[in-house]
C-alpha cells in the first residue's frame, strides 16, 4: 500500500474516502453474486428463507454491505457535487480547459479497462452455465468482436448494459453529466433560493424516472442534488454547526446518518410486501439515501473523522481503478472455482482486484491525470505552446549550456 498524496486545499478527504467505500461496496457485491443462493434471492424474494444466506444478504439490514447498485448512485452524487464546486467558485471559469481535461480523466483509464477486461476474457473463458446462478450464467458468452469493444471504450456510444466490462454503464452516465456540466453550474446556481423546493422536484422526478423506467430521469437527478449540494454547502454548514450546538444536535446527526443508508436500502427491506409501481417507488428512495449519505459525510465533522483513517483514504485514491477493473476479475475467478467454492474464489479476487487497481492508478490513471492537465492547458491557451515539464526544461538548459560553452571555446 503506498501513501495516499495529501490533498489539495479545499478538498474533503472524507468524500474520497466515501467513493473509495462505495467502491469496495459494489466490489463485495459483485462477489457475493457469484454464490447461486445470493444471486437466486436478489433476481425474486420468492421462496427466500427467513434466516437464510439469500435473506440475511437482500432482505435485512445487512443488504448495506452489499448494495452495490445502490452505492453507484451515490458515486453519481458525490460527482454532482465536486464537479460544481470550482466553477461555482470562480469568477471566469475556463470551460476550454475543462473539457479536454474531464473526457481524458475519464476515457483513458476506462479504454484500458476494457482491454484488461477483454484480455481476462481470452485467459478464463466464461463458460459457466446454470450451475453457476443467474448472474454468473448472465456473463456467459460476451461479444468481444472489435465493433463491441470500441462500442464499450467510447463509453457514451450506449447507456446500455456493457458486454465486456458491465460497470461501464455508470461511466455512460458521469460522461454525459461531465459534458453538460455547465447545465449542471446554472442549475446549481438556481437552486441557490427555494432549495427545498428544488429537492423535491428532483427527488420526484426521479421518482417518475423509476416507475415509467425512464433512465435520464432515474439518474441525471442524483447528479443535480449533488449540485444543489455544493451550491449551498456553505448555508448547510453553517445549519448543520447550529444543529450540533442543541441540546439534542448529536442525536440527530446520528438519525440522518442513519436514515441515509435506511433509504438506500428500503426497497430490498419492503421487496416482499411492494410490487409493480409501488415497488419502483421503493427502488426510488435510493436518490434521498444516496444524497442524505453524502450530505451527512460533507457537514457533519464527527464522521469525517473516523473516514480519513489511512486505509480508507488509500482506497478512496484507487477507487476508480478498483470499480473498472474488478468486475472481469470476480467472473473469472468464480468460473475457476465454481459455485461450492465460491469463497475461495472470493480469497484470490478480492486481494487481486485491490492489487490491480493499485497498479491502474499508479501506472495509468495517475499519468491520464498528468496528460488531461497538459492537455487542459494547451486548450485554454492554444497561441502559446504547453508548459514544458520540469525534466524538459532541465535537459533543454543543459543543452543550451554546452552550446554556449562550446562557441565560447
Amino acid at each position: 500500500m503506498t501513501d495516499p498524496r495529501p490533498a489539495p486545499p479545499g478538498r474533503l478527504l472524507a468524500l474520497d474516502a466515501l467513493r473509495g467505500v462505495a467502491a469496495l461496496i459494489v466490489l463485495v457485491h459483485h462477489v457475493s453474486m457469484t454464490v447461486p443462493a445470493i444471486s437466486a434471492a436478489y433476481e425474486s424474494s420468492d421462496g427466500v428463507a427467513l434466516w437464510s444466506v439469500g435473506w440475511w444478504t437482500t432482505l435485512s439490514p445487512l443488504k448495506i454491505l452489499f448494495a452495490g447498485p445502490e452505492f453507484v448512485l451515490v458515486f453519481f452524487v458525490l460527482s454532482g457535487f465536486v464537479l460544481v464546486l470550482s466553477p461555482l467558485a470562480a469568477t471566469a471559469y475556463n470551460w476550454r480547459s475543462y473539457f479536454p481535461r474531464r473526457i481524458i480523466r475519464l476515457a483513458v483509464p476506462v479504454v484500458v479497462s476494457v482491454a484488461l477486461a477483454a484480455a481476462w476474457i481470452a485467459l478464463v473463458p466464461r463458460t459457466g452455465g446454470d450451475a453457476g446462478g443467474a448472474w454468473l450464467a448472465r456473463q456467459d458468452d460476451p461479444n468481444v468482436g472489435l465493433a463491441n469493444l470500441l462500442s464499450e471504450a467510447s463509453v457514451i456510444g450506449s447507456t446500455n448494459r456493457p458486454d465486456v466490462n458491465p460497470p461501464l454503464w455508470s461511466l455512460a452516465w458521469e460522461m454525459w453529466f461531465s459534458l453538460l456540466l455547465p447545465a449542471g453550474v446554472l442549475l446549481a446556481a438556481a437552486t441557490r433560493r427555494w432549495t427545498p423546493i428544488w429537492a423535491a422536484v428532483l427527488i420526484a422526478v426521479s421518482g417518475f424516472g423509476y416507475v415509467e423506467h425512464i433512465e435520464p430521469l432515474m439518474y441525471l437527478p442524483a447528479f443535480a442534488l449533488g449540485t444543489l449540494l455544493a451550491a449551498n454547502v456553505d448555508a448547510l454548514r453553517a445549519r448543520g454547526a447550529a444543529l450540533t450546538a442543541h441540546r439534542w444536535g448529536t442525536v440527530a446527526w446520528v438519525g440522518l446518518t442513519a436514515l441515509g443508508p435506511l433509504l438506500l436500502i428500503a426497497h430490498w427491506l419492503v421487496r416482499p410486501l411492494v410490487s409493480g409501481p409501488w415497488g419502483d417507488l421503493t427502488l426510488a428512495l435510493r436518490v434521498p439515501g444516496a444524497v442524505l449519505i453524502v450530505a451527512v459525510v460533507a457537514l457533519w465533522p464527527p464522521l469525517q473523522r473516523p473516514l480519513t483513517v489511512r486505509p480508507l483514504v488509500w482506497l478512496g485514491s484507487i477507487s476508480f481503478s478498483l470499480y473498472l477493473v474488478h468486475f472481469p476479475i470476480v467472473v473469472a475467478f468464480g468460473n475457476i472455482f465454481g459455485p461450492s467454492r465460491w469463497w475461495l474464489a472470493a480469497l484470490v479476487s478480492v486481494p487481486l482486484s485491490l492489487l490491480l487497481a493499485q497498479l491502474m492508478y499508479r501506472w495509468v490513471e495517475l499519468p491520464s491525470q498528468r496528460f488531461a492537465s497538459w492537455a487542459g492547458r494547451a486548450a485554454a491557451h492554444p497561441s502559446r505552446p504547453a508548459r514544458l515539464t520540469r525534466a524538459a526544461r532541465v535537459t533543454r538548459a543543459a543543452r543550451v549550456t554546452r552550446v554556449t560553452r562550446a562557441a565560447r571555446s
